[in-house]
């Protein structure tokens, strides 16, 4: 999970490419019902991340959890810029990809009980 959110920060970043590829439709209704009318995201959409499909190293959970955290206070630094769009979403916002970073993560700790 802390890899997966580190991954998708960095994506949001631009740091690295998204791992879904981006996807037809209409955009903006879908990023807006996601964003902002649903209280959390729902359990079983498909993404088009497969987070589960790494082989990860158990040493290395002290570095994806400082990679995961530091990748989302660079986010949430002002005036930090964003990619250009988001694969499911199309173009966001600031302020969407605030709420998404806010939205994604509690999504993943709310996993595992936290």
């Amino acid at each position: 999970m802390l890899v997966h959110i580190g991954d998708a920060s960095a994506a949001a970043l631009g740091q690295r490419p998204f791992s879904a590829t981006p996807r037809p439709g209409p955009r903006a209704v879908v990023r807006f019902i996601a964003l902002y009318l649903l209280p959390r995201t729902p359990r079983g959409i498909k993404s088009g991340a497969e987070p589960a499909a790494k082989a990860l190293n158990a040493a290395a959970f002290a570095s994806d959890q400082e990679r995961a955290v530091a990748l989302l206070r660079q986010m949430a630094a002002p005036g930090q810029s964003f990619t250009a769009a988001h694969p499911a979403f199309g173009p966001m916002t600031r302020s969407d990809w605030m709420r998404y970073a806010y939205l994604h993560t509690d999504h993943h700790l709310r996993q595992f009980g936290l």
